[in-house]
């Protein structure tokens, strides 16, 4: 019975130890496989191109399918000495090479910017009227308000209306700003009027657009404080704030403001100076 038992194991021993040996071969094959995929040094050559007009890093991007992949074959950019080294095979090189040639020139010159719209100066016109109701403080005014005080007629119960002052700036049509003051004499005896006139954020309506319809006003402010020299004392004081759009040459009444009894009004216009 021992004897049996000893043959079968060593019968199973033949039948199992070949599996090892078997699967050792077959890595074997494998490595040789892999080995002849891979080449020595001794078939590659060695060649750095100058590169005049590309980057190289991006160059070779492109370029890298044409190298032969094989173990050992390089292809490096260097951006501070503007090259390329290659080793790979004499053929691979020569393809390289052509290659570079064609994609290595100058960048098409690119075309020039369109000019930028010049920014004109713009002209603002601030006419200061005083109202009246009584025609014997006189009715001047120019010529170039006769249709504003037609239409104030119209709406204020005034007999009179006289030009103080007309204030005129000039700024730049890209967020300008003005700034006035002065002295005006007013109709009676020992009165004067001292104003003060801001203007800020002067601009197109339509932000960037220089030939816009609307001029912008961003923010007006207009103050006038009436004097008794005599008695050197304030005879009363206006103001005025507020902010609005006007188009190019036309007159705008800003506001109406009441000093004793009498009414300042302000009128405005721009002109843009192309």
């Amino acid at each position: 019975m021992l004897t049996k038992t000893i043959k079968l194991i060593a019968i199973f021993a033949c039948v199992i130890l070949p599996f090892p040996t078997v699967f050792a071969q077959q890595n074997q094959t494998q490595n040789k496989q892999d080995e002849q995929s891979f080449v020595d040094f001794s078939g590659f050559k060695g060649k750095i191109f100058d590169i005049k007009n590309r980057d190289p890093r991006e160059l070779v991007q492109i370029l890298k399918p044409l190298g032969s992949g094989f173990k050992g074959a390089i292809m490096l950019p260097n951006n501070e000495y503007r090259t390329i080294t290659v080793r790979d095979f004499p053929e691979n090189i020569a393809t390289i090479e052509e290659a570079i040639k064609r994609l290595d020139v100058p960048l098409p010159p690119k075309p020039p910017e369109p000019p930028r719209p010049a920014i004109p100066n713009i002209e603002v016109v601030a006419h200061i009227l005083l109202t009246s109701d009584s025609e014997s403080a006189g009715n001047s005014s120019p010529p170039a308000l006769t249709d504003v005080i037609k239409q104030l007629q119209t709406t204020l119960n005034y007999k009179s209306y006289q030009l103080l002052t007309s204030i005129v700036q000039r700024t730049r049509y890209d967020n300008g700003s003005i700034e006035a003051k002065g002295t005006v004499v007013l109709p009676e005896k020992s009165l004067t009027g001292n104003y003060h006139l801001i203007v800020k954020n002067i601009r197109p309506e339509v932000y960037g657009q220089v030939d816009s319809s609307k001029i912008s006003l961003g923010r007006l402010e207009f103050y006038l404080q009436g004097i008794n020299e005599v008695e050197n004392r304030s005879f009363g004081d206006t103001r005025i704030i507020t902010s609005l759009s006007v188009r190019d040459g036309e007159k705008v009444v800003v506001g109406t403001a009441s000093l004793r009894d009498k009414a300042v009004i302000l009128v405005v216009t721009t002109k843009l100076l192309k």
